[in-house]
């Protein structure tokens, strides 16, 4: 089980990889149209997730969002892999995950506040 103090942690990455993740995005659309430009995207659950079952929550704090080329992406005549439906639909996914990630924080805090003040 992880401690409240390492949740808000957590929480607290998670909610910054989200915002990177939307730069990204924003990067990606914006460069829709330029000549050669590869799509990024950001990785970050899927190490967080591994460090988690193999070394718990102490492991878990080193673990950081990166920026990666996206491969596998069709690539159009002019060498540009920005798929604007698919960035949307990320942008929008992104939203999400950062307003629940917000919410649970809030609610850890309010939790805390709570064992606090006896209220």
């Amino acid at each position: 089980m992880i401690r409240p103090p390492d949740q808000i942690e957590l929480l607290s990455k998670m909610l910054d990889a989200a915002e990177l993740r939307h730069r990204v995005i924003a990067q990606n659309v914006a460069n829709v149209n330029t000549p050669g430009y590869r799509r990024q995207e950001v990785r970050f659950e899927d190490a967080l997730a591994q460090c988690l079952e193999r070394g718990g929550q102490h492991a878990a704090k080193g673990v950081q969002p990166t920026i990666v080329d996206a491969g596998g992406d069709a690539v159009r005549a002019d060498g540009n892999t920005v798929d604007m439906d698919e960035e949307m639909g990320q942008l929008n996914k992104n939203a999400i995950m950062y307003k629940m990630y917000a919410q649970l924080l809030a609610n850890q805090v309010s939790s805390m506040r709570s064992a606090i003040t006896g209220k």
